[in-house]
């Protein structure tokens, strides 16, 4: 991604969104918005000035977004600030990454900003003994709500956070799916005294948003992300089948085979 600091770098070097190829593509303009101080930075206004001097650049934005007063912040600014688009090659939505903290109120703003949001259920899995310390119990059901932003029609991503979480995308999956912990607990589903569906989801919910997810994310959902004659052939073999097996085996599973456009990238030594 190109960093809003130095996206008139990119610009002068004559690059904008989309440019490169299937190994390496130039994509959105990353905005860090924190709650560091207890006051957003940027300020709303900067952040406006942002995103606009983006959108006029070409590029759509990536807003990192991960306490609820960054993501309702990211929302407005982007509701107000709506991408317009031509042409074939439009590129994808803007996006907010993370989302970490979104309840109900949000997640429906969510939903009607038009953002995608790329976000990390694995940190259920790697922090979530943390974040029964740390995070108020009102707000546990409603951290990665991914079943709740699914529902709402909100277009999913799952990313690692890599270097800062482990890349392997199965701990992530299980979480997503059981809401599980390292630990061996489980974050809440939904608040106390409240029925209703609750933040796990599908298996084969949370493998679309690992794959095609992923390549509409960064808008390369025409050549990779789904098994297709005339797009890439990357794909891997698992030693077991997610779909079937107990969601409680998701995190074990392993890869035999990686392919990666139609060449095989790399082998366990399992093939029989």
């Amino acid at each position: 991604m190109a960093g809003i600091s130095n996206l008139a770098e990119f610009r002068e070097a004559g690059l904008c969104w989309g440019d490169g190829d299937d190994g390496s593509r130039l994509g959105h303009t990353k905005i860090m918005l924190t709650l560091t101080t207890g006051d957003l930075q940027p300020g709303i206004d900067e952040l406006h000035q942002m995103v606009q001097r983006a959108h006029g650049e070409g590029f759509p934005v990536a807003i990192h977004a991960v306490e609820r007063e960054a993501v309702a912040a990211a929302v407005q600014v982007l509701r107000e600030n709506p991408r317009v688009v031509t042409g074939s090659a439009a590129g994808p939505r803007d996006r907010i990454e993370h989302c970490a903290e979104c309840p109900p109120e949000l997640v429906s703003q969510v939903s009607e900003c038009g953002a995608m949001v790329v976000t990390q259920p694995g940190f259920v899995y790697w922090n979530g003994e943390a974040y029964e310390q740390r995070v108020e119990p009102s707000l546990l059901p409603h951290l990665y709500a991914v079943g709740a932003l699914d529902r709402a029609g909100v277009p999913l991503a799952f990313g690692s956070d890599a270097p800062v979480a482990d890349p392997n995308p199965w701990p992530a999956i299980y979480s997503a799916v059981t809401r599980a912990t390292s630990g061996g607990g489980t974050l809440p589903a939904r608040e106390p005294g409240r029925s209703g569906m609750g933040q796990g989801i599908p298996v084969a919910r949370a493998l679309r948003m690992n794959t095609l997810g992923g390549a509409w994310a960064e808008g390369t959902q025409g050549r990779k992300g789904t098994i297709r004659p005339g797009k890439l052939a990357d794909l891997v073999l698992l030693d077991g089948d997610p779909i079937r097996m107990d969601p409680n085996r998701l995190k074990d599973i392993r890869a035999v085979l990686t392919v990666v456009g139609g060449q095989v990238a790399w082998e366990g030594g399992l093939l029989s």
